[in-house]
C-alpha cells in the first residue's frame, strides 16, 4: 500500500487539509466522488461534495479517500457514519499511507465470483460456502419410510410430512452458489438453524439444545459486532429484519442447514404467513434437523460428493480483496501452506458474473496471522476482454486507457529500481 504516515504526523495532516478545504477522491463500493476536507472531530472527518451528490453513499460503508499532499499521494480507508446529499462523515481512520505502491486499488470483493487453481495435483477453489460447524456423516436411525437410496423418494416423503403442518416448505442446494439473502448467510456462517416462532416477537434468547443447534440473538449480534457495527445499530438493524418479515406476511420461519463435514451443501426452509399465523413448533425443529442428516446420507449414497472422495483434495479459502492486478486469499490448510510457495506460477479460472477467465498468475507474498496464512497473487497474463470486464466489475466503469500510466488514486509510478 505503501510507506504509514506516523500518528502525530497524521494529526497535523487532517488539520492542514481541512484548514485549505484540500480535495480528495472518495472511492466507495462500486463508485467514486469528488469532495473537499471541511471539518475535522476527534473521531470523524466531514468531507463536502464538490461535484454532485453524495446519496449513493451508504451508513456502514467502507471507503477509500485519496488525497495529494506536500508534494505525495496518500490515502487511508474508512466507514462512513453520516450522508446526506452534499456532506459525508466517516470515521477517523487507523492510519495513513504515502508513497503508494500499487497499479490498481484493491477493493473487497462482491458478487458471485469464483477462482479455483490446480498445485501438484490439489485442486484449490475459493468463495464456496463454508461453515464454522463441522458435521461429519453419520447413518441416521430413520424409521422405515426413508429409503435413502432414492432421493426423490425422500425429498417427497419430507414435502408430504410438512404439506398439512407449514404453509410452504422448500429445499435449496448451494452447489456452485454463493449465498446471498441474510438468512443464507447466517445458516451457512454459524451452521446452525435460524428459529423465528413470531415475528412478532424477538429472536430466540437462548437455545434449548444442550449440543447448540438454533441461532440466538447473542449469535446475530455477535456477527455484527464483527463487522463494526454500533450497538444502537445492531438492535435497529435486528428489530427491522423482523419487521420487514411481517411486512411480507410472515408469522413463523425455520432455516436448517445441511451440512456435510465443514461444508452447507443446501437448507431446508418452512414459513407459516400471516393468515395462518401458527407458530413453527419444537416438534418441527427436531423432525426437521433430522431430516436435514436423512438428507445429506442420502446425497452422499447417492454420489453427490463424489469429488470429494477423488484422488485430489479440494481446497476452499475466502477472497480477501482483489484488485484489477491480484488478489489476496487465506488458507488454514498446512498441506497448502507447504506445498504453495513464493514466485510458484498458477493458471487461474475465474468464473465471473456468467463468463470464465483462464488468467496466468504468481503468488508473490505469504504471510500469517494466528489463524491463518495469506497468499497475494499476482496476475501475469489476461486476455484484454477479460480484463476489461474484471475491471468493470471491480471498480463499476470501464477501463480507461488514457489513465494506464497512472497508480491507485493517480500516483505516478515508482521509480524503477535498476540493478
Amino acid at each position: 500500500m505503501g510507506t504509514e504516515v506516523g500518528r502525530i504526523e497524521r494529526e497535523f495532516v487532517f488539520k492542514s487539509l481541512a484548514d485549505s478545504s484540500a480535495g480528495c477522491d472518495v472511492h466507495g463500493s462500486r463508485k467514486e466522488a469528488r469532495c473537499t476536507f471541511s471539518t475535522v472531530h476527534d473521531e470523524t472527518l466531514e468531507l463536502a461534495a464538490a461535484e454532485g451528490e453524495l446519496s449513493g453513499f451508504e451508513i456502514g460503508e467502507e471507503v477509500r479517500v485519496f488525497f495529494y499532499l506536500r508534494n505525495n499521494y496518500h490515502t487511508f480507508v474508512s466507514k462512513v457514519v453520516a450522508v446526506d446529499a452534499k456532506r459525508l462523515t466517516v470515521e477517523q481512520p487507523p492510519g495513513i499511507y504515502k508513497n503508494l505502491q500499487r497499479k490498481y486499488e484493491r477493493v473487497k470483493v462482491a458478487g458471485d465470483i469464483q477462482v479455483s487453481f490446480s498445485l501438484k495435483g490439489k485442486s484449490v477453489e475459493l468463495n464456496f460456502p463454508k461453515s464454522e460447524r463441522y458435521k461429519s456423516l453419520e447413518p441416521p436411525e430413520v424409521s422405515p419410510e426413508f429409503d435413502s437410496d432414492r432421493i426423490q423418494e425422500v425429498v417427497r416423503i419430507y414435502r408430504e410430512k410438512m404439506e398439512p403442518r407449514v404453509t410452504e416448505s422448500a429445499i435449496a442446494m448451494l452447489r456452485d452458489k454463493v449465498p446471498r439473502a441474510w438468512e443464507e448467510k447466517i445458516i451457512v456462517r454459524l451452521g446452525k438453524s435460524l428459529w423465528i416462532p413470531s415475528t412478532e416477537e424477538d429472536f430466540p434468547s437462548h437455545d434449548p439444545y444442550p449440543d447448540g443447534r438454533i441461532i440466538t440473538k447473542a449469535d446475530l449480534v455477535r456477527l455484527e459486532q464483527e463487522g463494526g457495527a454500533q450497538p444502537h445499530v445492531i438492535t435497529s438493524r435486528l428489530a427491522n429484519i423482523l419487521y420487514e418479515k411481517t411486512k411480507q406476511q410472515l408469522f413463523s420461519e425455520l432455516w436448517t442447514p445441511v451440512l456435510y463435514n465443514e461444508y452447507a451443501v443446501g437448507y431446508l426452509r418452512i414459513w407459516n404467513t400471516l393468515p395462518r399465523r401458527e407458530r413453527i413448533s419444537r416438534e418441527l425443529l427436531d423432525y426437521q434437523q433430522e431430516f436435514a442428516k436423512i438428507l445429506c446420507y442420502s446425497l452422499a449414497t447417492n454420489g453427490y460428493f463424489r469429488a470429494e472422495t477423488s484422488t485430489e483434495r479440494r481446497y476452499e479459502a475466502p477472497i480477501i480483496d482483489m484488485s484489477a492486478s491480484g488478489l489476496l486469499f487465506a488458507h488454514t490448510s498446512n498441506d497448502l501452506v507447504r506445498d504453495l510457495m513464493v514466485h510458484n506460477d498458477l493458471p487461474l479460472s475465474f468464473k465471473l458474473e456468467g463468463r470464465t477467465m483462464k488468467i496466468g498468475a504468481r503468488i508473490m507474498r505469504k504471510f500469517r496471522d494466528a489463524e491463518n496464512v495469506y497468499f497475494g497473487v499476482l496476475f501475469m497474463k489476461i486476455e484484454p476482454e477479460d480484463f476489461a470486464a474484471l475491471y468493470q466489475f471491480l471498480y463499476g466503469k470501464p477501463f480507461d486507457p488514457a489513465a494506464d500510466g497512472r497508480w491507485e488514486g493517480g500516483a505516478p509510478p515508482p521509480p524503477l529500481v535498476v540493478g
